[in-house]
């Protein structure tokens, strides 16, 4: 297969930019290549249905961190997106730009200003509601669903606002303590994604090959490129010969799998597999970020989600009304209302993200297949996680059955700064939950009362129950010089003439709020700073 200019690995949140922006600007031929399946499944187009795809397997890498040495020794589970539209495609859908200082370390050059940033995602974005009936090509619906957010928010915006926490209803990017309600990557009752917005309109381009349920199994090198990649397509292994380059976007976990198992990484990691050293590159999976995040359950008096989602009835009547105008609980995301708060924090930006989620539930596991089961009693959650973490983990590789997988090893809690925000959390939120507008609605606290528990108490219950929010990134940050990162400011990775990375893998640091859409910003920028590169070296 050498019939291709550029090959793309990764159908993801930024793969699928990537090649819209290139299809649609150049005459190169594309070759895409995704490990899973197409995004029709109908657990994806229904917002709700997230919680039965959490544990697919079809769809979904299903990978575990190694044992925790601060969490117990537990292994965390880590659900990534095996599927057209990647972690998009089964997320929580929360659309956040995070905050300017999140970006204040992007800031390389020119194209990594904290203006173009925002312009990119001004460019990105479109700002939609009930009233608008149409969506722009190349455009991710940013929704405001804060009309059909459940009224007990009212109690958490009522009592941030006697914190003086600025009520900020679209949760901008200011550095100011903030609470509002989530936007959300919906549209007319369906998920979006930015397979829905970039590359359903092009899949059919005549310059575009999609390959789905295909596995990259090597990158091959030969005087400073990459020549050709080995990948598996239908049970046959194939060799494609790109005449251009590549651009990874695996995302955090398999782009430093996949150049590791390619002899690109740190010569101490390789050399324990017998892997022959390609390129030395001792960044490579290095400098992994993610936000540990941990929910305090409450029992209420007063009815929420729990009503519409934890009963048969409530169930059938939340079905009806999704079927009849697409709306309703299972329209939306069980991340309502939330925020970005400094309490106690060692930095001059938020320590801490909030959730007010209107339902609690549980992890089941009938029939060995464990779901998202939603309470039967009436409850609500206040849930956190540190905004900009500092702990610091790694991706690498391990050997099972004569093959490799990622063995991911976050390191939570390794840093001591991470400690102090935990500290800092637990002070906020007993005084929140008992401000009158909280108090008034808790019956009872499921499993810890904050209010009533000490520092080591709480601490060593976030120890036992925290897990991540999903969000890894940073393992082949963007830097100046391969002894800092692994990709240049114009992504193509240090060290190497035509192999690029785009994906969250590359972000300098973690952002202060769920992750998706500073990726969809940095795939759309990468990309244009990718053709300009291109076209003047080859056109």
């Amino acid at each position: 297969m050498d019939n291709f200019d550029l090959v793309i690995v990764g159908a993801g949140s930024a793969g699928c930019i990537v090649a819209n922006n290139i299809i649609n600007t150049t005459n190169y031929r594309v070759l895409l290549i995704e490990a899973g399946p197409s995004d029709n499944n109908p657990t994806i187009q229904v917002p709700l249905g997230y919680g039965m795809t959490f544990y697919h397997k079809a769809m979904n890498w299903n990978f575990y961190s190694k044992a925790q040495t601060e969490l117990k020794n537990r292994e965390i589970y880590y659900p990534r997106g095996k599927v057209i539209g990647g972690s998009g495609s089964i997320n929580a859908m929360i659309y956040a730009r995070g905050l300017k200082s999140d970006y204040e370390n992007w800031n390389l050059n020119s194209n990594w200003s904290w203006e173009n940033i925002k312009s990119t995602f001004n460019e990105l974005e479109y700002a939609v509601n009930e009233e608008k009936n149409q969506l722009p090509v190349n455009k991710i619906p940013v929704n405001d669903v804060s009309s059909q957010h459940h009224p007990i928010l009212d109690n958490f915006f009522k009592a941030s606002k006697e914190f003086n926490f600025d009520f900020n209803k679209q949760l901008k990017s200011t550095t100011e303590n903030q609470v509002g309600h989530y936007n959300v990557n919906t549209y007319k009752g369906f998920r979006n994604s930015s397979a829905k917005s970039f590359l359903k309109p092009i899949k059919n381009h005549p310059n575009l090959t999609i390959l789905t349920k295909t596995e990259v199994l090597k990158l091959n090198f030969k005087n400073k490129k990459i020549s050709s990649l080995n990948i598996k397509h239908k049970d046959k292994t194939l060799e494609v010969k790109p005449k251009i380059g590549t651009i990874l976007s695996s995302g955090s976990i398999m782009t430093p799998y996949l150049l590791l198992k390619s002899g690109i990484g740190n010569p101490a990691d390789l050399n324990k597999f017998n892997i022959p050293v390609v390129l030395n590159s001792p960044h490579v999976g290095k400098n992994f970020q993610d936000h540990l995040g941990l929910d305090y359950l409450y029992k209420t008096y007063f009815p929420t989600l729990n009503k519409d989602l934890g009963t048969w009835s409530g169930r059938v009547k939340s079905l009806l009304q999704y079927i009849y105008n697409r709306k309703g609980p299972l329209s939306l995301s069980l991340n309502q209302g939330g925020g970005y708060i400094n309490w106690n924090s060692r930095d001059p930006y938020p320590n801490i993200q909030l959730y007010f989620n209107p339902l609690t539930y549980s992890v089941s596991f009938k029939n060995k297949r464990p779901l998202l089961k939603t309470d039967k009693f009436n409850g609500f959650i206040i849930g956190f996680n540190s905004c900009r973490p500092k702990s610091l983990g790694e991706v690498n590789l391990k050997k099972i059955d004569n093959d490799f997988v990622p063995s991911i090893d976050p390191r939570y809690l390794s840093d001591e700064r991470d400690i102090h925000d935990l500290y800092s959390t637990f002070d906020f939120i007993r005084k929140f939950s008992a401000n009158q507008n909280i108090n008034k609605i808790i019956e009872s606290p499921v499993s810890i009362d904050p209010i009533n528990s000490s520092d080591e108490e709480l601490l060593d219950h976030f120890k036992s129950k925290s897990t991540t929010v999903y969000h890894p990134c940073g393992t082949c940050r963007m830097s100046k010089s391969i002894q800092q990162g692994v990709v240049s400011e114009k992504l193509k990775v240090h060290g190497l003439e035509n192999l690029w990375i785009v994906d969250a893998s590359i972000m300098p640091n973690i952002t202060s709020g769920n992750i998706n859409a500073p990726v969809m910003m940095l795939a759309h920028l990468s990309s244009k700073i990718i053709i300009d590169d291109l076209k003047q070296k080859y056109q």
